[in-house]
């Protein structure tokens, strides 16, 4: 939060792109850069897998034009970085961060001129869960027009669909729901979604004896993404493949 505040109030105050760079092994030509940039703000971290999606819009949105970020070292856990990044170029990113290794002439890169973005002041965009901040993070990245933006499979956001046919009403899903995403109304005790809380874990499809239930990843950016709705109308079919249980955790 101290680092975005600050690159915020130097990008009103001089009108300059801030560059946040991110490592876990200092990359070589990164001090002479940041002796010769001002605008250049390098950042040590003890692990790389500890930044995730919500970090790096946030920063994006209230403050850094550019991020350059280490790629992990292990492989066990590049993946899992590269669904990160993945996750924020989807939601207003593209262009705006990228990768290097130890190899990387980040020297050269770094010194390339780059035009400032709009920004948001982040204690604005800092509220509630990490969960809420990627939204209003994705919101301010992303055009006013679109409220709604489809994402990769297994992303951490999107929506549950049913199918009414095969649905008996046994509840089994709403009892398993671990965030509390999916509920019943007062009357008549039909099926209603937070889309906002669901993660995406697929714990309900799998419970569901009735296979009917569908998830689809994606965010909602509007405002009825944090109320219940009822659950749209989902006409696959009732004898296909079973949906993949599982997804990208934050």
């Amino acid at each position: 939060m101290d680092l975005c505040q600050e690159a915020h109030a130097r990008k009103l105050e001089s009108g300059r792109a801030q560059v946040l760079v991110l490592y876990e092994t200092e990359p070589a030509g990164l001090a002479a850069a940041e002796a010769r940039l001002n605008d250049v703000i390098p950042v040590s971290l003890c692990c790389l897998t500890r930044i995730g999606h919500a970090d790096l819009l946030h920063a994006l949105a209230s403050g850094f034009d550019v991020i350059h970020l280490q790629t992990c070292p292990r492989p066990s856990v590049r993946q899992a970085q590269d669904n990160e990044v993945e996750l924020v170029r989807e939601l207003g990113g593209l262009g705006r961060i990228m990768l290097f290794d130890r190899e990387t002439a980040l020297e050269r890169r770094l010194a390339a001129g780059i035009l400032p973005f709009p920004s948001v002041a982040p204690e604005i965009l800092a509220v509630g869960s990490r969960r809420d901040t990627a939204r209003a993070s994705a919101a301010a990245l992303l055009p006013p027009a679109i409220d709604h933006i489809g994402l990769p499979d297994k992303a951490p956001y999107g929506t549950v669909s049913l199918d009414e046919s095969l649905c008996n009403k046994c509840s089994s899903c709403v009892w398993v729901c671990p965030s509390d995403a999916l509920g019943l109304t007062e009357n008549g005790g039909e099926l209603s979604l937070v889309e906002s809380l669901c993660s995406q874990c697929g714990l309900c499809i799998t419970i569901c004896p009735q296979r009917a239930l569908h998830m689809e990843a994606g965010m909602d950016l509007s405002a009825s993404a944090v109320l219940p709705q009822l659950l749209t109308r989902w006409e696959g079919s009732s004898r296909g493949e079973p949906e993949e249980a599982g997804g990208l955790q934050n």
